[in-house]
């Protein structure tokens, strides 16, 4: 997230905007967010429809340190400007390769 967060001038040079979703409430997101410095938005998702809809949900779930069970996995989503998703990669992906294919899109929708 700090990368994304460093990184932020070129997601704008590319058109995209960086959000991050979780199923935790509002002030654990903020006071995360304000932990790391967090410059984009964090949304809270308590019910777990944008995580099963974007494929993050898992019935086989590790479990956290807690023991409780951890249904849902980092995942990193691109949607373009149609709404149409165009990449989904399980955990955190390098910048770069994100950075790369936003660029691509950017070349696609400029034809």
């Amino acid at each position: 997230m700090e990368a994304h967060n460093r990184d932020l001038y070129l997601y704008e040079r590319l058109n995209a905007r960086v959000l991050g979703v979780s199923m935790d409430d509002v002030v654990t997101n903020r006071y995360f967010a304000h932990s790391l410095n967090l410059e984009f938005p964090l949304l809270s998702n308590p019910l777990p429809w944008m995580g099963i809809a974007y494929g993050a949900y898992s019935r086989e779930a590790p479990f956290l340190p807690d023991g409780s069970p951890n249904w849902f996995g980092r995942r990193t989503v691109i949607i373009d400007k149609r709404g149409i998703i165009r990449y989904i990669k399980d955990g955190s992906p390098d910048n770069k390769e994100i950075l790369l294919f936003l660029l691509k899109l950017e070349k696609e929708f400029q034809k």
